[in-house]
């Protein structure tokens, strides 16, 4: 491709400008006109490369918003199970009361207003297995109660005997569209005799959009087992109680979460993601205005459109003075256009015009780009360690080398102890900022030579070059004492199991050392945890 441009662009220099004795006039060549095209030629690739990888851009911002548009509902989710775990267990606590248990349901009456003020509902309510209302804290004790009204969903307490969640319903009392938890009450005997409910105005559900701050022009949806909107960011006075958009209806009725491409009530195009809650059947909704993503990709073409066009301006009015020029910078161009299709490290090419130098610019940042997505797709976000694809390559080389040279490696495949309670306990936030640090305290561990990966949740292994039993069984004592020791701004004790699996006692393939070390760190976690055991038998937990 150097040949024909440069061959192209020094065409006029030749001697078909001297005319041969006895041959007719002069032929003549427009050097301006032959660089005209030149610049079209040479820019035309440039532009349709970025243009391409201005699309792939916008199908990367895309997949970025999809992204984030899942994990905002998964965590207003996380908010709503666990704001609804806390109502049923406040719940449960009343349920007991002795009052209640003793019949007097005057004082059981009092003794429920007062846990009003503990907890972020509307009213506590006591009825029958008719769904008749004994008691309701919105009305004094011995006040006539409607013998209606009860949502059908409750009387699934009696028959079951566990906690039900209707959906929104028009409450009998307070007249306003509200959402009832019930509990079981029983006798003695453990007979189911009442069910003991309390309301839930939809206002009180937005005050969990107040804790997740939203991007320009998004939208937040909590939808019932019904499809039914309960909450919403915007509008809620407005749209609470419609059915949400059939799409979302359909999908949350299938028992599907995921995202897709959708409208708002308002009739908005938006990308959506639906996460849906497996215990009460309900569904939180986020969407991104696909407008705003369109707005960027817009913008993109348009300043490629107005580069290019000056670009050829400018080429065109600097064509008789810089004709060597421009042929040094389209070389220079093809160099860089050549090293971003292979992956090379690429740096500012050296050229001469400045319109050249936006072409350039603009594949610099297409190289940055996608050395940015390589970088994703063998590593953890979170840690910044190797993730398993990596991991997996790191090991099958090593594994080709250990076999030609005949040495040693060890896998260890580590676990955390009481991770899971740390997130229950305090909160996934809390559960991220452990794993960062575990990845920390495992990169100070280790030698630079071994490499460590996140196999995905609590679970990380390492590759140990040069490593026999001995030696990986020292290793992993380090790492069990190591990662053992206590956490800023962790209050559970974390601790580490370690199943050490080694080249070639143990396997010699990387499917039978993972499964041979997965094996020794069961036997560690058998042992009692905080231990680590080597696939032939040993087992050994830190001193101290």
């Amino acid at each position: 491709m150097h040949r024909t441009l440069e061959g192209q662009a020094e065409a006029p220099e030749v001697s078909h400008d001297i005319p041969a004795a006895g041959h007719g006039p002069e032929r003549r060549i427009s050097l301006r006109l032959n660089l005209w095209l030149l610049v079209l030629v040479c820019i035309l690739p440039g532009i349709a490369l970025c243009s391409y990888l201005a699309y792939a851009n916008y199908q990367l911002e895309q997949q970025r918003v999809a992204r984030d548009t899942e994990l905002l509902a998964g965590r207003i989710l996380a908010d709503l199970e666990r704001e609804l775990a806390a109502i049923e267990s406040g719940l449960r606590v009343l349920a007991t009361s002795e009052a209640l248990k003793a019949g007097d349901l005057a004082r059981f009456h009092q003794v429920a207003r007062a846990a009003l003020k503990s907890q972020s509902v509307l009213n506590y309510i006591l009825t029958d297995r008719d769904g008749r209302q004994i008691l309701n804290t919105l009305r004094p004790w011995g006040s006539p109660l409607p013998t209606g009204g009860t949502p059908e969903q409750i009387g699934e307490v009696f028959r079951s005997g566990k906690t039900v969640l209707s959906n929104l319903f028009h409450g009998p009392v307070s007249g306003e569209p509200i959402i009832a938890m019930g509990v079981p009450v029983t006798d003695r005997d453990g007979k189911v005799v009442y069910s003991l409910n309390i309301g839930l105005l939809p206002r009180q559900l937005n005050e969990l959009f107040k804790h997740h701050p939203l991007p320009d022009g998004w939208l937040v949806a909590v939808l019932d087992s019904s499809g039914t909107i309960v909450g919403r960011s915007r509008d809620a006075e407005r749209f609470v109680g419609q059915a949400a958009v059939p799409a979302l209806v359909s999908r949350l009725q299938a028992g599907q979460g995921g995202t897709m491409e959708a409208l708002t009530k308002e009739g908005i195009p938006v990308m959506t993601a639906l996460a849906r809650s497996p215990q009460w059947g309900w569904g939180i909704a986020t969407g991104a205005p696909k407008a705003l993503i369109e707005a960027g990709m817009i913008r993109l073409f348009s300043w490629l459109g107005g580069a290019a066009l000056i670009i050829v301006v400018l080429g065109s009015w600097l064509a008789a003075r810089i004709t060597r020029q421009v042929v040094t910078s389209v070389h220079y161009l093809n160099d860089a256009a050549l090293a971003l299709r292979e992956g090379k490290p690429l740096s500012l090419p050296k050229v001469q015009l400045q319109e050249a130098e936006a072409v350039g610019h603009a594949i610099v940042q297409a190289s940055h780009l996608m050395a940015r997505v390589h970088h994703r797709a063998y590593h953890d976000p979170l840690t910044e360690l190797g993730n398993r694809a990596l991991f997996y390559e790191l090991v099958q080389h090593q594994l080709a080398l250990v076999e030609r040279e005949q040495g040693t490696l060890a896998i260890l495949a580590i676990d955390l102890d009481f991770f899971k309670k740390v997130n229950d306990e305090e909160g996934h936030a809390a559960g991220d900022r452990l794993l960062a640090a575990v990845a920390r305290r495992i990169e100070t561990t280790i030698r630079a030579s071994d490499a460590a990966a996140r196999m995905g949740g609590d679970e990380f292994s390492i590759l140990l070059v040069d490593a026999n039993a001995d030696s990986a069984l020292e290793t992993a004592q380090r790492l069990v004492t190591h990662l053992s020791d206590p956490y800023e701004g962790i209050r559970t004790p974390v601790s580490a199991s370690i199943g050490i699996a080694v080249y070639p006692a143990a396997g010699t393939t990387l499917a039978e050392l993972l499964e041979n070390a997965d094996r020794a760190l069961y036997d560690a976690k058998h042992a009692g945890r905080k231990t680590c055991c080597v696939a032939d038998g040993r087992c050994k937990a830190p001193a101290g």
